[in-house]
């Protein structure tokens, strides 16, 4: 489902619509919680989707606490330029996961479970531009283990007094632990399986655009609307065990803000 992977997308293009009102700055706790409903891949080259219910939290707690979509972290933000550069670090719940039960063609491959991921980031936001770049590092030991670096832009559009609409391309590499979990079969996995043996090495593994669009019901209410289009590249899309490169990821739900 969206929860799986993509909520960083979304979560990163809420924070830019959703912003926190400036009255709120001065209290200890601010920001906006909501609940979407989502689908999308089950799992990395999935040819299959998954759909569920996902929480959206997005808050500030004092000066330097926030819970968003990377976690528990801290931030920091300053002005530079003609803009304000944010940074910090989260250490939260990487929704990605495979399991021989989403699709029986995975039989014979190892299980590849959820688990805590720790994220660095840099982001820099200038007028209806941004720019970032976050390193995810898988924290299980059931999981991934994998580091991945994510390099985004976005283009912030205000429609209306109450209408928001946020455009943001991103590209993704994954280091050789990250992709052999997802995408590379060895030769017993391959006897067992049927799928090709496959040795997938680090690289450039996903590309895609996010659009989200915001309208506010009130000032306090806003409810949203995300598309996300992502490609497999290099050795992720000529793996055995993806099934389809291309995939698609909707969701739309509710914010409440304070």
């Amino acid at each position: 489902m969206q929860s799986k992977s993509n909520l960083a997308a979304l979560g990163a293009a809420l924070c830019v619509l959703l912003s926190t009102p400036a009255h709120a700055e001065n209290k200890l706790v601010s920001g906006a919680v909501g609940l979407g409903f989502g689908t999308g891949p089950t799992f990395p080259g999935a040819d299959e989707n998954d759909s569920g219910l996902f929480p959206v939290v997005d808050l500030k707690i004092g000066q330097y606490v926030v819970v968003n979509q990377r976690g528990l972290g801290l931030e920091h933000s300053r002005s530079l330029g003609r803009g304000e550069l944010s940074y910090g670090l989260g250490v939260g719940y990487d929704f990605t996961s495979r399991s021989v039960e989403d699709d029986p063609r995975l039989a014979g491959l190892s299980d590849v479970d959820a688990g805590a991921m720790a994220t660095l980031f840099l982001e820099y936001q200038t007028g209806p531009f941004s720019y970032g770049l976050e390193v995810m590092r898988g924290l299980n030991s059931d999981g991934h283990e994998g580091t991945r670096a994510k390099l985004s832009g976005g283009y912030d559009i205000q429609l209306s007094e109450r209408a928001g609409l946020s455009v943001s391309p991103y590209l993704i590499w994954a280091d050789d632990n990250w992709m052999d979990s997802f995408f590379s079969v060895s030769n017993a996995q391959s006897v067992a399986s049927g799928l090709a043996a496959y040795d997938a090495n680090a690289g450039m593994s996903q590309a895609g655009l996010n659009l989200t669009a915001s309208y506010a019901l009130r000032e306090q209410v806003i409810v949203f609307a995300s598309v996300d289009y992502a490609t497999l590249l290099g050795d992720a899309a000529d793996s055995s065990v993806s099934f389809d490169d291309n995939a698609a990821s909707l969701s739309a739900g509710v914010m409440f803000r304070f």
